[in-house]
């Protein structure tokens, strides 16, 4: 696994080759910024999702929420602060992480690349995939990070107001990896596999030509 700057631009030379051996384009927005916009509904959703998981199982956040304490916005600058901002970073990281994890061999590959795009991080990688791992891929951080650890932090006792906003700030983060969920499984054959070039994807049924 490699670091870079930002994903690499679709190869134009490489996109006609793969249409004559039966890749097919999957359709997708054609940028970061324009799959962002596309999945701010998905966020929103996500997030509320996520707030209605927290809200049973963080009692105080319940009574934030019911306003029977009170409610509050106080900002200050200070070494919190940079707490704060050091624990959102490491959630990103995390989140990265749990993606780059999933893919096979990835410690190995010379195909799978990681870095930070503005305040987005990301990986990619250039390895087939069958549709399966592609959809693993890309639930794994939100499941795993806004649902099974808040559960596990509730049992514990160890789960808190920060770690409820991280929670929900993931699930919220992740709807650009939905909206890659969504596309693939309306779009590919239950037996495709997908590749990356660039920024674009295609898919094909392994073996063969795609329907």
């Amino acid at each position: 696994m490699k670091l870079i700057k930002k994903i690499p631009p679709e190869n134009k030379q490489m996109t006609v080759i793969m249409n004559d051996q039966g890749w097919v384009r999957l359709k997708e927005p054609n940028s970061v910024s324009a799959a962002i916009l596309w999945s701010m509904p998905i966020s929103i959703l996500l997030m509320l999702c996520n707030a209605a998981w927290c809200y049973y199982l963080y009692p105080p956040f319940q009574q934030l929420l019911s306003g029977s304490q009170g409610f509050s916005l106080e900002f200050s600058i200070g070494i919190e602060s940079v707490y704060y901002l050091l624990g959102m970073f490491l959630c990103l990281l995390i989140h990265e992480l749990i993606h780059a994890i999933f893919i096979p061999k990835v410690w190995k590959s010379d195909k799978t690349y990681w870095g930070f795009n503005g305040l987005f991080g990301f990986v990619f990688t250039e390895e087939i995939l069958s549709k399966k791992r592609m959809v693993v891929i890309s639930l794994m951080p939100l499941l795993i990070l806004s649902f099974a650890a808040p559960l596990i932090l509730a049992g514990m006792g160890l789960l808190n107001g920060y770690l409820v906003f991280l929670s929900i700030l993931n699930a919220g983060g992740a709807c650009v990896d939905i909206l890659n969920v969504i596309l693939i499984l309306i779009q590919v054959p239950k037996e495709g596999i997908l590749v990356a070039n660039g920024y674009a994807t295609f898919y094909k049924i392994q073996g063969g030509k795609s329907e």
